[in-house]
């Protein structure tokens, strides 16, 4: 179970924090103030000044591949999917849940819709029982994991092997191609020079910010990722609010899988595994920026994009195919270790 520092319900910090923050700003002066908190801006925001390090970095050295407008729409827009998905993997990490099955739930969601719509349905039905294969994932997830206390790994982990069989079922293990305007319309109609996909995640990252930044179930999800004992005896309904943020994971998986459908216009039962790794290299990585050790919305969206940037980088400079898995799995073990040292540090 992933660990976190964390704050009280009513946002404020724990004893040990707070005299920890109020120790370390007595007897300061006002320019030292400053530095402090200019250091603390700089460490906060770190990976962001990686990000654009890197970005000027292949700009330089690729001038007329990666620095092109083009280019970086790709990049940009190519991951809508997957910012979706990462942002329903920073619920269930925040309340000190792991949901594995994202990737399954979005492939069997995009299986349900194109199979459905090539067979006449129309897409709101397809739509309307996506999302509902999605309810009751979250549902059986949230009874297993929350009421009779199955460990989350393993039951995330059975239901993306469970997942998997369905979308290999009702495509009969063929590659299924639609081509009605509705469902490509769906993810691909633009607005300002971005496709809907990309718009779909960028809301869902503001909305995923306020939820976790401004209000109460934001911060309870915190508290009880660092101590569901002391939440419990704080008044937090922990299974409940546990219970949502499985449900909430599950539901937003369902939707990326809609946007998916949308954006390729057919599905391949085994297109699951290639979205699996980097929603969490994203999630747990954002955990080391913005706020440190806490999985959370701005800092999933700077990881996102530094992993993308690093990926078409090298891919441009010649690197193989492989790079990209290579590249993404460094960056998980990386953000686990700095996400483990910074709650480590913040507990001492």
């Amino acid at each position: 179970m992933p660990h976190f520092p964390v704050r009280g319900p009513s946002g404020d910090l724990t004893t040990k924090d707070a005299a920890a923050d109020g120790a370390g700003r007595d007897g300061t002066t006002g320019a030292r103030s400053w530095r402090m908190r200019l250091r603390s801006l700089g460490s906060r925001l770190g990976l962001l000044w990686v990000l654009i390090a890197l970005f000027v970095l292949f700009s330089i050295w690729l001038p007329h591949t990666f620095l092109t407008l083009g280019n970086v729409q790709t990049m940009v827009n190519s991951q809508a999917v997957i910012l979706i998905l990462a942002i329903a993997a920073t619920m269930p990490l925040r309340a000190g849940d792991f949901d594995f099955s994202i990737a399954a739930v979005m492939t069997a969601s995009t299986a349900t819709v194109i199979v459905l719509v090539s067979h006449g349905q129309s897409l709101a039905l397809a739509v309307f029982l996506a999302l509902g294969l999605g309810l009751v994932v979250g549902v059986v997830n949230a009874l297993l994991i929350v009421k009779i206390g199955v460990d989350s790994l393993i039951t995330t982990l059975g239901m993306l092997t469970a997942l998997g069989g369905y979308a290999y079922a009702i495509t009969n293990s063929n590659v299924i191609v639609v081509s009605r305007s509705a469902v490509l319309g769906f993810a691909r109609d633009s607005f300002a020079g971005f496709p809907a996909a990309t718009w779909y995640a960028w809301v869902l990252v503001v909305v995923a910010w306020y939820v976790y930044e401004k209000t109460p179930l934001g911060r309870y999800l915190i508290f009880i990722g660092g101590n569901r004992e002391a939440a419990k005896l704080a008044g937090v309904r922990v299974s409940g609010v546990r219970g949502l943020a499985l449900l909430t994971s599950a539901l937003l998986s369902a939707f990326a899988g809609i946007v998916l459908a949308g954006q390729l216009g057919a599905i391949d039962p085994s297109i699951g595994s290639q979205y699996l790794l980097q929603p969490f290299a994203a999630a747990l990585l954002g955990a080391t920026t913005v706020t440190i050790g806490r999985p959370n919305a701005l800092g999933t969206l700077i990881a996102l994009y530094l992993l993308v940037i690093g990926v078409t980088g090298l891919e441009l400079l010649g690197a193989s195919s492989w790079a990209n898995d290579v590249f993404n799995g460094l960056a998980l073990v990386v953000a686990v270790t700095v996400a483990k040292l910074a709650a480590g540090s913040r507990q001492t």
